[in-house]
């Protein structure tokens, strides 16, 4: 396990209520090994705890947002260890489902693996006019993730996703808003302008409409399909570590059952 730092929150342009979480690890794209996920889980559960916290903006360095899981990590863990650090991936996806404050992906730049499951699994999207998606699992014969491959046709349908997940390829940020990825195409030299935007709007917001918000729509959308039954994302709760993904359902078991 690495020692270095690799996730850096902090407020955006002062406001307590806006925290960026930057991840910082430009060597390899942003992908996470063990200690770099375990940082953003607990960064994620900072802000989630935090009553103060209104809007958390998931973003990365230099010219990539994420890369996902650390390839370097699939290949030397095995076992119990790889499982752990595939199941931990999925729940830091399902807290940002059900944090009850507003999550933004912020892509910078090229966006693939698991970090396109995280834009998918954030409430809105923003992305650079120098970012682009890549989903290459197929040419790769990587399996996606099961969350990922239920949320991704609930965001652009389901002939649109199949293209995506079954031939793979590039998506560059027009054609991703077009898709209905993402909201908007910020032009990088209006980056963190946009960005300070965001938080001054956010931090006007009252916080209990946004979690009510968030909850009923993310209910709403899946309940369409019949998936889940979200836990109160209102009330604090979120989905326990006993998730399991089978078969494109997400099924949630209490501790003691």
């Amino acid at each position: 396990m690495s020692g270095e730092t690799s996730i850096h929150s902090y407020s955006e342009s002062g406001r307590p209520e806006v925290v960026t979480i930057r991840i910082d690890r430009p060597h390899v794209r942003n992908a996470l090994d063990v200690n770099g996920l375990n940082q953003l889980a607990e960064a994620l559960e900072i802000c989630r705890h935090d009553p103060k916290v209104r809007a958390v903006i998931v973003t990365g360095t230099g010219d990539a947002f994420c890369a996902g899981a650390d390839i370097n990590i699939l290949n030397a863990l095995s076992g119990d260890a790889l499982s752990a650090y595939l199941e931990n991936w999925t729940e830091t996806l399902v807290r940002i489902i059900t944090m009850p404050k507003i999550v933004i992906a912020a892509v910078n730049g090229v966006s693939s693996g698991a970090g396109n499951h995280m834009m998918l699994c954030s409430d809105l999207c923003y992305v650079s006019d120098r970012a682009s998606f890549h989903f290459t699992g197929a040419s790769k014969g990587i399996p996606s993730m099961e969350l990922g491959a239920l949320l991704l046709p609930m965001t652009i349908g389901l002939k649109r996703a199949k293209a995506i997940l079954l031939r793979g390829g590039k998506i560059e940020p027009a054609q991703a808003v077009e898709l209905g990825l993402c909201n908007a195409v910020v032009r990088h030299e209006s980056w963190q302008q946009e960005l300070d935007t965001l938080a001054v709007e956010f931090a006007s917001r009252r916080a209990e409409t946004l979690a009510h918000n968030k909850y009923i729509l993310n209910q709403a959308a899946f309940d369409m399909i019949g998936a889940v039954k979200l836990s109160t994302i209102a009330g604090g709760a979120y989905l326990s570590s006993q998730t399991t993904l089978r078969t494109g359902r997400m099924d949630t078991r209490d501790d003691d059952s």
